[in-house]
């Protein structure tokens, strides 16, 4: 998964280039919705694939092994926001990792709201903001140097109490 393809499915779901609306009238609110849950999707990935590069490493041909796969795959949803709030917690952490796990938790949050409370109403500029942080956010983090996004990898996928 490309996460940032999943920004652009975002952006085109809401009409949206950068901040900027970009298709007139309003877009539908099941639209919206889609483009918030998606803009958290790309997080995700963001993150699923980082743990994999960095744990197995980021060739293309280790791509296509069963342990990248498995580490790719290894993260679950509400535990990534919980281990993420945790790391923070327990250590000083590189800016851009505290602004990712920050960013994830608010992302994860509205795509709850998103895709299951019926009484959520969202506007385009909202939805806007919200791609566009996730953005700069998933950017940011895969400028953070290797050895801390695997420290974090270890810290999200190796469970301590086995």
């Amino acid at each position: 998964m490309n996460w940032r393809h999943l920004i652009d499915v975002a952006r085109n779901l809401a009409g949206v280039i950068d901040d900027t609306p970009s298709a007139p009238g309003r877009p539908r609110q099941m639209d919206l919705r889609r483009a918030v849950s998606s803009a958290y999707y790309a997080m995700f990935h963001a993150l699923c694939r980082s743990n994999a590069e960095t744990l197995i490493g980021a060739a293309p041909a280790m791509q296509a092994t069963e342990p990248w796969v498995h580490a790719y795959r290894a993260m679950d949803h509400r535990p990534a926001k919980n281990k993420l709030a945790e790391y923070r917690a327990k250590r000083q952490v590189h800016p851009d990792i505290d602004s990712f796990a920050r960013t994830f938790a608010i992302l994860q949050e509205q795509r709850h709201d998103a895709d299951y409370d019926p009484r959520k109403t969202f506007t385009r500029r909202e939805v806007a903001r919200l791609i566009a942080r996730a953005e700069v956010a998933a950017e940011a983090f895969y400028n953070v140097p290797v050895q801390d996004r695997r420290e974090l990898a270890a810290h999200l996928l190796l469970d301590r109490n086995r």
